[in-house]
C-alpha cells in the first residue's frame, strides 16, 4: 500500500529549518493578504444590476472601451461578478461575467490555503505548483467569459449601448 507524504515540512516537503519555516509562513501570508483584501473589497461593494460599473464605487472611471464602442471590454462586469459571487448570488455573478464566480472560488480557496500555510508552516503552495499554466487558464477564462457576454448581450439587445 502506497503511503502519501504528509504536508508537514519534516516529511521532506519544504525546509524544516527555522529560517525555512519562516520563509514558508511569510510566503503564505504574502499571498493570503491580497486574496483576503480582494474578497473583503468585493464584499464592501454593491453589485450593479446592469452587470457592469460596480468598480465606480472604488473611485475608478467607467470602461472607456464600453463608452466609446458600446461594447464591453474583456473584463467589463468582472468587479460586479465578483461582488455578486462573494454574496453567494451565482446567477447574478454569471450574468455579469461568467469567469467571475470561477475567479472568486479560486481566490477564496487560495486565501484559505495560504492562511493555513501561514498558520501551520506547511508548504501547501509548493504542492499547487504555480506556473504560467495558471495564468494562461485565467486569460482563457476571461476571454471565454467575454465571448459569452458579447454573444448573449447582442442576442438580448444589451450591446451596443448608447
Amino acid at each position: 500500500m502506497a503511503h502519501e507524504p504528509s504536508l508537514a515540512p519534516e516529511a521532506g516537503i519544504g525546509d524544516s529549518s527555522s529560517a525555512g519555516m519562516a520563509r514558508i509562513r511569510l510566503v503564505g501570508l504574502a499571498v493570503a493578504i491580497p486574496c483576503w483584501a480582494m474578497l473583503l473589497t468585493a464584499w464592501s461593494l454593491q453589485p450593479r444590476t446592469v452587470g457592469y460599473g460596480t468598480a465606480k464605487q472604488l473611485g475608478l472611471p467607467g470602461c472607456r472601451v464600453l463608452t466609446v464602442s458600446g461594447y464591453p471590454c474583456p473584463t467589463c462586469g468582472m468587479t460586479t461578478s465578483v461582488a455578486a459571487a462573494v454574496r453567494a448570488r451565482p446567477l447574478e455573478a454569471w450574468k455579469a461575467h461568467p469567469f467571475g464566480p470561477i475567479l472568486t472560488a479560486a481566490v477564496m480557496l487560495l486565501a484559505v490555503t495560504c492562511t493555513m500555510q501561514f498558520a501551520t508552516g506547511w508548504d501547501i503552495l509548493r504542492r499547487l505548483r504555480p506556473s504560467w499554466l495558471w495564468a494562461l487558464a485565467a486569460v482563457i477564462g476571461v476571454l471565454a467569459g467575454w465571448a459569452w457576454l458579447l454573444k448573449a448581450g447582442v442576442a438580448e439587445g444589451k450591446w451596443p449601448i448608447g
